[in-house]
């Protein structure tokens, strides 16, 4: 027989009622007289009846603006009697329980349900989670328990020992991923307020400020810096051998017997059971921290794309137009277009000329189409008489004085055939306008790859770096006919 599911168990623990205020318009209400009669009402659960009312009269009258409905006492008009449908709404949905001892004795009970649900109201209210302190000694004593020798042997240790080892690793582990749910949550609360940053100056403020000093750092540097995911790692892989081991699972399904008083086929169940969820959540935590890590990854793109936005392309001129354009309606407020005064602006132009377009003369233009661009070269007669020959020489001619990365790899591989050596222009002489062409080539590029396939590097390093400003002071070198600023080449 397959075990029942949740809402199945969920059911039969609570009525079907019991989340109806949640779903109610007046939802506010429900959970603050909730949250005030268990407090007032402390770990007796209890308190007197015409307490409660009044209570629940003060919660009324700090939500003025809510509309109740019919059954909720819409119609009356005494605070008491709105404030009596509201508990008897409270003890429909089992929130509370209605307690007659006698005439004039009475007493709200405070459901046992209530108080799980207002601990689960108050995490997700919550938007700092103090328990992120204690992140890193949980999991660091995790580790220490797991690490330690023949912890979970079944020939050492009693089968007592071996379950409480591993309902208590399973426990703590289960709180570390609870944890670590709520630094995601804290995350997602960042990236909700960065997305409603209303200036560049909020923005960097969230993300260098409040991000970068949350609570969520916590977890992170104790994930990633104090090295606690390549021990869970280890420990991961000790325990799949653990569980796949017979004496392991028969000694930990004997204790488990005997505190619990299972049956032999329950107890075995439930131990590989145990042991499968123990490595399910040593592996758990590193899954959760790489989605924490994609999370903490989108909320800084997001930062940067909401700067570029309020800097870049939002500026200051759409804020101007939209404040002028604000002062204009608060001025003209309840006026009609043909009341608007003609003669006078509303504001004097500084500017010496300047024209105002209304009507038709102020919509958009029509562009004007451009003529298409003749991308011929020279006329077609002059194009006609050339040859075959002179085009292929006119080619040769430009290829030759291209300053191309293989001449500067050639010059470099003749003058410098050893890596890491060091010439200066002053060196050697150009001989001739090709040599001189080539030692351009070596300026403007800084790598090549030669005919033979050979990658050849260097760098460039001269006084023009230096005294740009200045080029009286740069010494220059004659090269084919040409003064050429000293610089050193060296190969790379």
């Amino acid at each position: 027989m397959p075990p029942p599911n949740l809402s199945e168990k969920l059911l039969a623990s609570v009525s079907r009622d019991f989340f109806r205020p949640l779903t109610r318009p007046s939802a506010a209400i429900y959970i603050d007289c909730a949250e005030r009669l268990a407090d007032v009402a402390g770990e007796a659960g209890r308190i007197p009846h015409a307490e409660a009312i009044a209570l629940i009269r003060e919660i009324l009258a700090a939500h003025p603006d809510i509309v109740l409905d019919d059954d909720e006492g819409a119609s009356l008009r005494d605070a008491r009697q709105r404030a009596g449908q509201i508990f008897n709404r409270l003890c429909d949905s089992s929130w509370i329980e209605d307690q007659q001892l006698g005439l004039h004795e009475r007493w709200a009970l405070v459901s046992p349900g209530l108080r799980p649900l207002l601990r689960l109201l108050r995490e997700l209210a919550e938007d700092e989670i103090a328990e992120l302190k204690t992140f890193a000694d949980t999991v660091r004593g995790v580790c220490e328990t797991l690490e330690r020798p023949n912890i979970l042997d079944p020939r050492l240790q009693e089968p007592d020992e071996l379950r409480s080892t591993v309902t208590d690793c399973n426990t703590r582990l289960e709180s570390a991923i609870i944890q670590l749910h709520g630094v995601e949550k804290l995350i997602s609360l960042f990236d909700r307020r960065q997305r409603l940053s209303d200036s560049p100056a909020e923005t960097l403020r969230l993300l260098y400020s409040e991000f970068s000093a949350g609570q969520h750092m916590v977890c992170y540097d104790a994930l990633r810096r104090n090295g606690l995911l390549p021990r869970l790692q280890v420990l991961r892989s000790r325990i799949a051998d653990r569980r796949d081991d017979p004496l392991v699972k028969e000694r930990l399904a004997q204790g488990l017997a005997a505190h619990y008083h299972w049956d032999e086929n329950e107890a075995y169940h439930r131990a590989e059971k145990a042991l499968r969820d123990l490595e399910h959540r040593l592996a758990a935590i590193r899954h959760v921290a790489d989605a924490i890590d994609a999370r903490m990854a989108s909320f800084n793109q997001l930062s940067q794309q909401r700067y570029r936005y309020q800097t870049e392309l939002r500026g200051r001129r759409p804020e101007i137009v939209k404040a002028y354009c604000d002062a204009i309606n608060a001025a003209h407020e309840g006026m009609r277009l043909a009341s608007l005064r003609e003669t006078e602006p509303d504001f004097v132009p500084l500017v010496p000329e300047v024209k105002f377009f209304f009507g038709n003369e102020s919509l958009a233009r029509t562009r004007r189409v451009k003529s298409p661009a003749d991308l011929t070269f020279g006329n077609e007669s002059d194009r006609a008489e050339e040859t075959a020959e002179e085009t292929l020489a006119a080619l040769r001619e430009r290829q030759r004085l291209a300053l191309t990365p293989q001449r500067a790899a050639r010059l470099v591989a003749r003058l410098l055939p050893e890596k890491s050596s060091v010439l200066m222009t002053s060196d050697f002489t150009a001989a001739d306008m090709d040599e001189m062409l080539d030692l351009l080539a070596i300026a403007a590029y800084e790598h090549a790859v030669t005919a033979d396939g050979r990658r050849v590097r260097w760098s460039i390093e001269g006084p023009g770096k230096i005294s740009g400003l200045t080029p009286e002071r740069i010494p220059t070198d004659s090269h084919a006919g040409w003064n050429v600023e000293r610089f050193q080449v060296r190969r790379g």
